[in-house]
């Protein structure tokens, strides 16, 4: 319907909100930014607050002001095509001095407008990095060994693995961090942030050397909010009483240990010279018989078709041994390296 501009006092146009196109398109504001904004960036490692909750980021300060200016920009629902260039004029500490240049389409017509906008930089510290300062804790890792001390060599390869390792979790996880390492004569203990982090270190470490895990949970106190109790997990590694090169028993076979993974002990049968495993899990039915360091070095005096005869490592007495392919090429006089058990004697290869 056509009707009176009663700014203007134009006859026979059309009325948008009472006024004619040509009144309504010079009041008519495209967007209506808040004079001030802010935004909220962690201290210590750049992650940003947003709707309450924190997020990852990589963006400089310059690029948060672009960004915060564009997403709280409430567009009228008339405008087509809305650009949105946000600009930084000046930098004052942490107050930054915008001009917000606003292009749309309003009725068929191009307008343009431009918006001075103040933005103000909050630093803070995000709850994660609050942890990691107060030295939070959420595991302790424990790294023991059965009947006798994790040697400087297995500790040494350790914390190799826990730094790589928490070096790589770090990457998609703040809280994959150790807050403390504490050297006891037992062992080792690694506090770390994350129960999560911890397994995944823990189980680096078994598939490297082994062992059998326990977690034992303990309270820590009660979350005020809830009521509920808050429990730190305690996980216990304990490598095995034998080392690669130590000789064990497993029901009737005796074996040299060959290696390990998260899984099984891997081991040379001493008889029939074949490669088997044990799980883990039975583990308490190995026995150790003896050690590396007993391992002894014996001279190949005699040989026959069927066995090979050497002197006895400490009583010089010559001792037959069955001869079989593994065995049945060496020569006499050759040097071999021999470890006794139970009182028999086993030439090693």
């Amino acid at each position: 319907m056509k009707m009176f501009c009663p700014k203007c006092g134009r006859e026979d146009e059309d009325l948008f909100k009472g006024l004619c196109k040509s009144c309504f398109l010079k009041e008519f504001q495209m967007v209506k930014p808040s004079n001030e904004m802010e935004f909220t960036v962690c201290a210590h490692c750049g992650s940003i607050l947003s709707h309450g909750k924190w997020y990852d980021s990589e963006l400089r300060d310059e690029e948060l002001v672009e960004k915060t200016l564009v997403e709280n920009i409430d567009a009228n629902e008339l405008v087509k095509d809305l650009e949105v260039i946000p600009e930084i004029l000046t930098v004052r500490g942490s107050i930054f001095d915008c001009m917000i240049h606003v292009e749309g389409e309003v009725l068929g017509e191009t307008l343009v407008e431009e918006h001075a906008v103040e933005v103000k930089r909050n630093r803070t510290m995000c709850p994660d990095c609050s942890k990691f300062a107060s030295g939070y804790y959420e595991s302790v890792i424990q790294i023991r060994a059965d009947k006798r001390v994790p040697g400087d060599e297995e500790i040494h390869a350790i914390d190799d693995i826990v730094r790589n390792r928490t070096r790589k979790l770090s990457e998609k996880n703040r809280m994959a961090y150790i807050a403390e390492v504490m050297t006891l004569k037992e062992g080792v203990d690694y506090y770390v942030g994350s129960y999560k982090a911890a397994r995944s270190i823990t189980n680096a470490i078994k598939d490297v050397f082994g062992g059998v895990v326990k977690e034992s949970p303990k309270i820590a106190g009660r979350n005020k909010s809830t009521g509920k109790d808050l429990y730190r997990i305690w996980i216990s590694l304990r490598l095995a009483a034998f080392k690669k090169g130590d000789f064990i028993g497993y029901g009737t076979n005796i074996g040299r240990v060959s290696g390990f993974d998260g899984n099984k002990v891997f081991m040379k049968d001493l008889d029939s010279h074949k490669t088997s495993s044990v799980s883990w899990r039975d583990y308490d039915k190995i026995e150790l018989l003896a050690g590396e360091y007993d391992v002894k070095k014996t001279t190949v005096t005699s040989k026959t078709p069927r066995t090979i005869q050497i002197l006895h490592p400490e009583t010089y007495e010559p001792v037959d041994i069955d001869l079989h392919e593994g065995i049945s090429d060496l020569e006499i006089g050759v040097e071999v390296d021999v470890v006794e058990i139970n009182g028999k004697l086993y030439i090693l290869y």
